[in-house]
């Protein structure tokens, strides 16, 4: 058996769920203006203790990060969990609570033995009772883990700190696929008999740096340093891998949903950190009060058609319509941050997930030809004068933006729109509830992702009917390949079939990006990570 004590090279995160902006370096600097990311250039010896207060735009709502994979669920809960796996700066998978592993010579039987003196916020030791528990139940519930789930023969443990996971046949991406988000390691107690819907506040005990200290539900959340935390020492993977000195007493954060309030709060010091929008990005940068730093990954911004019995958009000559129709420079604008956070791309992955970047596809992304795109509209039914029905969110300016742009579009080739507006968990449940009723929505996601197990156009087929035999072949065939040139040549492959078919049409990628207090020092650009952060006095 051959040991592997890195984990695999490969990359990040998945469909978190429509909601996430995604889950993810540079230390931070004095003065304003943009800084890029790693560019590292803290002076000083860390300091031990203070509050840092980080404003968040909503309530994370639940702290169980299968249950509810969202943003501010995935960011608050980094700090409380921990994986088997985790993935580093170049979001390559790297071991967390797994000490040492073995893959067997024929691909099929990993054994993994975990790290010694690890415990839970509550005081008890990590077991394999507990991994086999979570993982368990992220294959049941979990989009990822369901796909895996169907390779795993057995999951057993050998003793307390030893487990076996045995496939049906290999899976290249398996690694990478347990450092994606749901894959966290609760206590097995607190499992027991668990809906869908996940656990409450006392559910939320991980083994991760910081542990819950209070929620004021829609206020505020307060992490307080978890003082028998046992760190590993690797200081050069970063990401959300390797040591975690946790320098910082208790983070605090904030719900602060105005955009205004959260500017204005950054430049009088009411918190240290926040993500804003994208129209405040331009703003920011000038602003020699806060620092300005973009972050590493992407969200990919996507509309989606219906493939559902009900809208004419089933038809694959709609798509293309769509997709010919759509003014993807003008829509794009109206995401706000201009060319430093607009990438127009037609990648379904951010190019920092290095192992599954591929521009497949770019040729029929770039295409733009209102006319044409109104004789197939023809062809598939939608004639002048017929009603395109839209579903969108106010929950995110951009997306009612994208509705309102593409209703303009629609309107110059005579076809009529409907636009539903709601709030985002509505949409959702409007989507679920009535699946022909609808013909185009409108959303983002995470694009660093880890393997294509991950990928919206794989994971959509229950949301908008979406699912294909032809990529489900192109996953089997990826998931039994031995080598990144070969992964590479099916990932590309694969992303060239989404532009033949049109699951999802892509808009663009949005770099995301922080400002925060030149007093927040050793900040990684990787989301809200701050167990190596530390508040300068």
């Amino acid at each position: 058996m051959k040991v592997l004590q890195r984990g695999l090279s490969s990359v990040r995160t998945g469909l978190v769920s429509a909601v996430t902006v995604s889950v993810m370096f540079l230390a931070g600097c004095a003065g304003g203006g943009t800084t890029a990311a790693g560019s590292g250039n803290d002076s000083g010896a860390p300091i031990r203790g203070g509050n840092l207060v980080v404003a968040v735009p909503t309530d994370p709502q639940s702290l169980d990060m299968l249950a509810n994979p969202g943003q501010v669920t995935a960011h608050i809960g980094n700090l409380l969990y921990e994986k088997l796996f985790e993935v580093d700066k170049d979001f390559a998978a790297k071991p967390m609570l797994v000490d040492t592993y073995k893959m067997s010579s024929d691909r099929l039987t990993y054994t993994f033995k975990l790290r010694s003196g690890v415990t839970f916020h509550d005081g008890n030791p990590l077991t394999t009772a507990d991994v086999i528990a979570s993982l368990q139940r992220w294959m049941r519930f979990g989009i990822t883990g369901q796909q895996v789930a169907t390779d795993v023969k057995s999951l057993k443990a050998a003793d307390d700190r030893t487990l076996t996971l045995v496939l049906k046949k290999p899976r290249y991406p398996l690694i990478d696929e347990l450092a994606s988000p749901g894959t966290e390691i609760y206590e097995a107690k607190n499992l027991k008999g668990l809906q869908p819907t996940g656990f409450g506040q006392a559910g939320a005990v991980g083994t991760g740096p910081y542990k819950l200290q209070a929620w004021d539900i829609g206020q505020q959340v307060v992490l307080e340093r978890y003082d028998a935390y046992t760190s590993r020492a690797e200081d050069d993977w970063g990401g959300q891998s390797g040591a975690k000195h946790a320098y910082l007493n208790t983070i605090t954060y904030k719900v602060v949903a105005d955009q205004d309030a959260v500017v204005n709060g950054l430049q009088t010091g009411q918190w240290q950190h926040a993500m804003p929008s994208d129209d405040q990005y331009v703003s920011l940068k000038g602003n020699p009060a806060v620092v300005v730093s973009n972050l590493v990954g992407a969200n990919q911004n996507v509309i989606i058609p219906n493939f559902n019995k009900g809208s004419k958009f089933s038809d694959i000559r709609a798509r293309q319509a769509l997709n010919l129709l759509m003014d993807k420079q003008a829509m794009n604008a109206a995401t706000g941050g201009g060319p430093d956070l607009t990438i127009e791309v037609g990648s379904l992955v951010s190019q920092d997930s290095k192992a599954l970047y591929s521009t497949a596809g770019d040729d029929i992304y770039k295409q733009h030809d209102p006319a044409k795109a109104r004789e197939l509209f023809a062809q598939a039914g939608i004639n002048a004068g017929d009603t395109v029905r839209i579903l969108t969110s106010n929950s995110y300016p951009q997306f009612s933006q994208w509705a309102v742009l593409l209703q303009d579009q629609l309107s110059k080739i005579d076809i009529k729109t409907k636009i539903d507006t709601f709030d985002f968990p509505t949409m959702l449940g409007t989507i679920t509830k009535d699946p022909g009723g609808w013909d185009i929505t409108t959303l983002f996601f995470n694009a660093a992702l880890t393997s294509p197990s991950q990928l919206p156009a794989l994971t959509l087929g229950a949301f908008n009917g979406s699912a294909s035999p032809e990529m489900a072949r192109l996953v089997t065939e990826y998931n039994a390949v031995t080598t990144p040139e070969d992964a590479r040549r099916v990932m590309n492959r694969m992303q060239a079939l989404v532009w033949e078919q049109l699951p999802v049409i892509t808009l663009s990628q949005s770099r995301l990006y922080a400002a925060y207090s030149p007093k927040l020092k050793g900040y990684d650009t990787f989301y809200r990570v701050f167990w190596n952060s530390w508040l300068q006095k």
